[in-house]
């Protein structure tokens, strides 16, 4: 008997020596053999099997029923002492240590607990679940028995493992309520702003509200009598009124505008200056501004360039007497205002035209003098026609007289307006000059902008040879034509605005 008891002693020395550093295997070993101890355990994990649920409902975070394996703890990711997984249910089960004995394969729920657990708080939380599990397994084993320096160990670094989870829950916890505070005062903000918003617009809707009932209680009181329906005669009237209130500017009448203020510009005298052959328009411009700035230190004026010659305007009146000083510079007067008389008799002269307009027309002011003045120019209309119209060139104060009036002339009844239209080249399409004057040799196609004679053109594309928009260059919409007319105006002297 004694030999058999030293025997059993020296089994439980070397099961209590052969702890490893979690000390699982071996505390599992000796349960196994001491049936009471086992018998005490089994117990024990029921009551933590009925602790952890309690728990749980109390909000701790128990989530899994514990494990004891058998086996080292060297590794503490692979081969953790208290296995937090539902491995087939049998979550107190003791597996005695050894060697010897064969671990059977582990179920597919304990091969998933060795996956790559979830990083952020769910780890921390599972990690903080098997620290405690641990320390309370090791505590209900080891109560009854003496601590061992392993197990001691153990228990020391889970509790430093436990003290750094604890710390980062912590920190993270402070870190959530302070972004919650944050938002919970960005939010107070916007209700505030919101309110404030609110009210103003309640404001000023009980201010409206109280200035309609205000007026509605001093408006007169509603007549009983019926109020009459308007005509179809009425409604006609107001449409039409309305719509010529609110017609839009046409493009002719920009157009007419456009060319009313270039009239209203001064004219002056140009000076044109001839380019030697020889001599680049800038060296041309470069000589005549040192001519022009030893007779005057700031002159002012506009210089424009036209083909072989330079067109000066002068802008001021010292200007005006150095240019008329220079030799090289010829002088260009104001351009004088011409009227068109339309559907005159074909068969009265440019004298008989001047009397009739001093005899029978006495309502217009003429005198002997301003007849005198006035130059008949030329005819425009068809030549075998009964009716021709006359264009006149006549001074400013003339051109009050006559402008936009009914005159007789002869048997005729004739209307006189200004004539604004400029001369068009039918051989180069460009406006200022005619065909007889033209410098350019071959000529250029009023249909297509081609180099060719406009009467040889086959093209069907249309194209201005002017401003290349899709018209022919002698159409009056086009944007050249406009333009030469405002230059022409601004050119003529039409008096003092």
């Amino acid at each position: 008997m004694d030999t058999q008891q030293n025997e059993k002693d020296v089994t439980d020395t070397k099961a209590q020596e052969t702890l490893d550093p979690a000390g699982v295997g071996e505390l599992a070993t000796q349960v196994v053999i001491n049936s009471s101890d086992n018998a005490q355990t089994n117990t024990e994990m029921a009551y933590l099997d009925y602790k952890g649920k309690t728990d749980m409902n109390n909000g701790h975070c128990y989530s899994d029923p514990l494990r004891l394996r058998g086996g080292g703890d060297e590794d503490d990711d692979n081969e953790n002492v208290v296995d937090m997984t539902d491995a087939e249910g049998n979550s107190g089960d003791m597996v005695p240590a050894g060697g010897s004995q064969k671990r059977g394969p582990p179920s597919p729920v304990a091969q998933s607990s060795k996956q790559p657990r979830t990083v952020g708080r769910v780890t921390d939380h599972r990690e903080l679940n098997d620290l405690l599990g641990w320390l309370e397994q090791t505590v209900i084993q080891e109560k009854s028995k003496k601590l061992g320096v392993q197990v001691s160990e153990k228990m020391l670094s889970k509790l430093a493992r436990l003290r750094v989870v604890t710390t980062g829950l912590m920190h993270d916890n402070s870190k959530l309520q302070g972004e919650i505070k944050g938002k919970e005062d960005t939010q107070r903000m916007s209700l505030t702003c919101f309110t404030d918003k609110l009210d103003a617009k309640n404001a000023e809707a009980n201010s409206l509200k109280a200035e309609l009932d205000t007026l509605r209680k001093a408006g007169p009181a509603p007549s009983k009598e019926p109020v009459p329906r308007p005509t179809y005669a009425d409604r006609v009237a107001s449409a039409r009124k309305a719509t010529v209130a609110t017609a839009p500017k046409t493009i002719k009448a920009k157009e007419k505008e456009q060319l009313k203020k270039s009239r209203q510009v001064k004219a002056t005298s140009r000076f044109m200056v001839e380019i030697p052959k020889d001599m680049t328009v800038a060296t041309a411009k470069a000589g005549l501004w040192e001519t022009v700035r030893t007779k005057i230190k700031n002159p002012r004026a506009k210089t424009i360039v036209s083909g072989k010659s330079l067109i000066i305007i002068p802008d001021d009146a010292n200007t005006l007497e150095v240019m008329k000083d220079l030799k090289q510079a010829i002088e260009i007067s104001p351009r004088k205002p011409r009227l068109i008389l339309y559907d005159v008799e074909s068969g009265i002269t440019g004298e008989e035209l001047a009397e009739c307009l001093l005899g029978q027309n006495p309502e217009l002011g003429l005198t002997a003098e301003d007849v005198g003045c006035m130059t008949p120019l030329h005819k425009l209309g068809p030549r075998d026609g009964h009716v021709v119209h006359w264009v006149i060139e006549a001074p400013a104060n003339v051109v009050s007289k006559l402008e936009n009036r009914s005159i007789y002339i002869g048997m005729t009844r004739c209307r006189c307006k200004v004539h604004s239209s400029t001369p068009q080249c039918y051989n180069c399409q460009q406006y200022g000059h005619t065909s007889l004057r033209c410098e350019q040799k071959e000529p250029t196609c009023r249909h297509c902008a081609g180099a060719h004679d406009s009467r040889e053109c086959k093209n069907e594309v249309v194209k201005c040879a002017n401003c290349k928009g899709p018209h022919k260059a002698s159409s009056a919409t086009c944007r050249a034509k406009t333009q030469a007319t405002r230059s022409l105006l601004r050119r003529t002297d039409f008096g003092s605005k």
